[in-house]
């Protein structure tokens, strides 16, 4: 996997990788890095989720991700904690989605192993 980044102008940057973009800066006029981080933990779990939940036959309608994140005071400033709320439209059961998000941030989101040595994650889900 390779990336490439250029600078836009003043705290602007464009990233690319595979053709594909995103514009970051300091969180004046679009994501700032850490922003992008916890979108992108939220990304990376919901497709572990939603795949497990199709796989488990259940009757998933739409699936949605609230994250927030905590940073520690002194710089690298890293995330301490983030937390997780997902929440399952259909006719899906508890039991399965709880499996679901646990398989997701335990074993195969590849963000959330890799924030889960400086951070606490936590979750929570609801059923509509």
């Amino acid at each position: 996997m390779k990336a490439k980044v250029f600078h836009i102008k003043d705290m602007k940057f464009l990233g690319i990788s595979n053709n594909h973009s995103i514009v970051l800066d300091d969180g004046k006029d679009a994501m700032a890095p850490m922003q992008a981080l916890l979108v992108a933990m939220a990304t990376c779990s919901a497709m572990d989720v939603w795949n497990i939940m199709k796989k488990k036959r259940q009757k998933l309608e739409d699936l949605e991700i609230e994250i927030e994140g905590e940073r520690a005071d002194k710089y690298p400033k890293i995330f301490t904690k983030i937390k997780i709320t997902y929440v399952f439209k259909g006719e899906v059961e508890e039991k399965a989605c709880k499996d679901a998000i646990e398989l997701s941030l335990r074993k195969y989101c590849s963000i959330a192993n890799m924030l889960n040595k400086s951070a606490e994650i936590e979750y929570e889900f609801i059923m509509k």
